[in-house]
């Protein structure tokens, strides 16, 4: 989840006037944009706003995003379709704000209309600190049924205790990348479908320099690598985060265990005894972190066979200019699960109106406008490449003409996929599975149960400070 959380983990975009943070808590859509941008309606062709058919008044909504250069710009193109569809408000899009911007603007009154987060972490805290409105009474006033309007699982991931704060526009979806010439050569006939198919194809894949060091590795399994973190987050084995009481249950659920058993086995299985240092070499061959988002990716350049990814990758492979001739399916997932294959992790961007916002009732028309009307997630979706997010938009015959594409409109729809638990302490909980995951695949945790139970503890002190 460290992208998504965003996870990337996704934290959101920090950002000043004239300088930015780094990458790590982009949304991968957005992690090339670093630069803060500013546009409004009034001053593209539309012009000026003007009286509406009922007399309705001219006014400007403030609206933030964490959105900056290249995908700033493409937004702004729907924000001038929604003012040519409502001539009377005119939009000021500031991009470049991350998540705390938006609680200090609460918190002295100057917020803006609306706020697009790039991602859920923080919706607990939106909704239960009452920095997001609950739109209950504008669904209501409209007779908007949500939960046949949007798939289930972006509900969640936007509400909290019954509170729709917020609600989904566009999303990832994660799924697996293969390389079909490596599979032709390897003589594999089919996607793997299970953690032990997977880790068998690894197996065949993965080719050897002379000095043992890895040339192409069939798959990478540790968590730091590119968007390997998604498989631990428990969408593919069926990992529950929190039981009946609220507790962490790490170290009561099994799966866990089993997850990180199964991970170790499999770097010992297809990297040999000292798999992990091959693996980190090779990562550092190819240019480490950094190489997630340039033309040197592994598996771009056909060092990497297999690979977990997000839809935009596809976007990326075109614009790279990669010549890899590759397919995308839905991950494995562990062997006692299959009803989950199809699944995945979902989750990305939302949207909210401040509970101080200046013009809640014209911010809830371009609020609806992202988030529900058809037309405009299609486009959105088409000049973003990422997922759109309701039931209609996902059967657009535009976007499911691509078949690289169409996987990850399915592994949305799918009623298994999902995000983790919300939670008011964000993405705490995960930052600490992470960190327990990198420390788990170096050696250093010598119990895995005990360090599982002490992680446990750690997340529930989290939860009671709020």
């Amino acid at each position: 989840m460290r992208r998504l959380l965003m996870v990337v983990a996704v934290a959101g975009l920090v950002a000043s006037a004239c300088s930015s943070s780094s990458t790590a808590g982009l949304q991968p859509s957005a992690a090339r944009s670093l630069t803060p941008a500013s546009c409004t309606t009034k001053g593209l062709e539309a012009g000026a706003a003007s009286a509406g058919p009922s007399g309705e008044q001219p006014v400007t909504i403030n609206l933030w995003s964490f959105y900056s250069s290249g995908e700033f710009k493409k937004y702004c193109e729907v924000l001038q379709d929604f003012h040519q569809k409502y001539p009377w408000i005119s939009i000021q899009h500031t991009g470049g704000k991350s998540d705390q911007d938006i609680f200090r603007a609460v918190n002295s009154d100057t917020a803006p209309d609306m706020a697009i987060t790039s991602g859920p972490d923080n919706v607990a805290r939106f909704c239960s600190s009452n920095t997001y409105r609950d739109l209950s009474s504008y669904l209501q006033a409209d007779n908007i049924d949500l939960a046949a309007t949007v798939p289930d699982a972006a509900l969640r991931y936007t509400s909290y205790n019954g509170d729709q704060c917020s609600l989904p526009v566009l999303s990832d979806a994660y799924g697996l990348y293969y390389n079909k010439d490596m599979f032709t050569k390897a003589g594999i006939a089919d996607v793997p479908k299970t953690l032990s198919q997977l880790e068998a194809d690894a197996k065949k894949l993965t080719v050897f320099n002379p000095d043992g060091s890895i040339k192409v590795a069939g798959y990478v399994p540790l968590q730091s690598f590119y968007e390997s973190t998604q498989l631990y987050n428990g969408d593919y084995s069926g990992g529950i985060w929190y039981d009946q009481n609220g507790n962490s249950a790490f170290a009561s659920d099994p799966s866990w265990a089993n997850l990180l058993q199964w991970e170790k086995s499999f770097i010992a299985d297809v990297y040999g005894s000292d798999g992990y240092h091959k693996l980190q070499e090779f990562f550092s061959k190819l240019g480490g972190p950094d190489s997630e988002w340039s033309s040197s990716h592994g598996f771009e350049t056909e060092q990497v066979a297999m690979m977990m990814d997000g839809e935009w990758r596809n976007a990326f492979i075109a614009d790279d200019g990669s010549k890899v001739n590759y397919g995308t399916a839905p991950f494995p997932v562990a062997d006692n699960t299959p009803d989950l294959y199809g699944a995945g992790q979902i989750g990305g961007d939302v949207v909210g109106i401040p509970s101080n916002a200046k013009n809640p009732d014209a911010a809830w028309l371009l609020l609806k406008y992202l988030a529900l009307d058809t037309g405009a997630e299609v486009k959105l979706a088409t000049i973003l490449k990422n997922v759109p997010t309701t039931f209609e938009s996902l059967k657009d015959p535009g976007l499911n003409s691509d078949e690289h594409f169409k996987v990850f409109l399915q592994i949305f729809g799918n009623a298994h996929s999902g995000f983790k638990p919300l939670t008011p302490i964000g993405d705490t909980d995960s930052s600490l599975w992470d960190s327990f995951i990198d420390k788990w695949e170096s050696g250093g945790v010598t119990d895995l149960q005990g360090g599982l139970q002490d992680l446990a503890t750690q997340i529930d002190n989290q939860l009671q400070l709020g």
